[in-house]
């Protein structure tokens, strides 16, 4: 490879200007052209429906009790272990006493949304999370409860994601779908049983002869 130090002073500056009018030519192109930079957080932008963000509880819209039933379901799957709940036994059903997640060392596996047999935590379509204070990404009941009613949920709860890993049902069977000769198993039971043949005549004295 030859030294650049010894092209000349006209080579170089024939490159270096070669150079720019390179640079320039992509500026120019790109000056023109319709800017899909999304102004956040002016103009917030839109996630898909399957987006995953941050964790929250959520409360049942019909009754507006809580979800969350203090399973622990959710504590004894977490792979980082940043869950903790403690349960509180009520009447009729059970309820959380209280409820941590650690954020800061949380993975967004979805595994706690996965085993919730309530749907009470969810994953939602938000990101904005930013702090100077690790302490503030330390979440209790009251706080989860807050995101999940600030934010959209996501598509995927537990109940949905469960019917989604489940192997399909087997198709039903055609109507008619029954060979030919052969009756149906509710026809064949309600159909008369045949008459027994009859017992033979006993013979004479006279044949036995």
């Amino acid at each position: 490879m030859p030294n650049p130090a010894s092209r000349g002073f006209w080579n170089e500056t024939m490159a270096l200007a070669s150079a720019v009018i390179r640079a320039m030519r992509i500026t120019a192109i790109n000056l023109f052209r319709k800017p899909i930079t999304v102004h956040y957080p002016e103009k917030p932008r839109t996630y898909p429906d399957r987006y995953r963000g941050l964790l929250a509880l959520t409360y049942d819209p019909a009754t507006g009790a809580e979800n969350c039933i203090g399973c622990r379901l959710c504590e004894f799957i977490c792979p980082p272990a940043v869950i903790k709940v403690e349960m509180l036994k009520g009447q009729g059903r059970n309820y959380a006493k209280s409820f941590s997640l650690e954020l800061y060392a949380c993975e967004f596996c979805e595994l706690c949304v996965q085993v919730c047999p309530t749907d009470a935590i969810v994953m939602t379509k938000s990101f904005d999370m930013a702090t100077t204070d690790r302490r503030e990404l330390l979440m209790d009941k009251d706080r989860l409860h807050a995101i999940g009613l600030q934010h959209q949920q996501s598509w995927g709860t537990g109940n949905r994601l469960r019917d989604m890993q489940a192997p399909p049902a087997p198709p039903k069977k055609p109507e008619g779908a029954a060979a030919e000769g052969h009756k149906p198993a509710a026809e064949a039971a309600a159909a008369p049983a045949p008459a027994p043949a009859p017992a033979p005549a006993p013979k004479s004295e006279g044949e036995k002869a």
